[in-house]
């Protein structure tokens, strides 16, 4: 009788496996995103939309890779052009910006990450710094 129930196993999983591209769209998001679902959302790296403000640096955390500009928390992500076209990492950007600098942001909200960065003026030098967008 033991190998009847490991058989329907098997063919139960076999049948699970051919029939995954029937279902793949509807578990996709859950199985292989990087963020869950985004309230009303599907879940991944989509951005809600892009918001621009004028602001100062208040903070500089290098530990949680955020800067706070005029007390919203914005985590600098993956890897920037800079204004000579130089890739940066963000750990390099957080070694340029210091607290008191008056800035313009351009940030989006992205799942599980929050308010992520995604666009950076000095407005000292006019310096612009931009996020590549590396996956999504």
């Amino acid at each position: 009788m033991g190998y009847k129930a490991g058989l329907a196993v098997a063919v139960a999983i076999g049948v699970a496996v051919a029939a995954f591209p029937l279902y793949a769209g509807l578990v996709a998001g859950h199985l292989w995103s990087w963020s869950p679902p985004a309230p009303g959302g599907r879940g991944g790296e989509e951005a809600e939309s892009t918001q621009v403000v004028q602001g100062v640096i208040e903070a500089v955390d290098f530990d949680r890779m955020v800067i706070v500009v005029n007390g919203l928390e914005l985590r600098v992500l993956g890897s920037w052009v800079a204004p000579n076209g130089t890739e940066i990492s963000a750990y390099d950007l957080l070694g340029l910006l210091k607290p008191g600098d008056r800035v313009t942001v351009a940030y989006s909200q992205r799942g599980r990450w929050g308010y992520v960065l995604e666009e950076i003026t000095l407005e000292s030098t006019g310096e612009r710094f931009t996020r590549l967008h590396e996956w999504g």
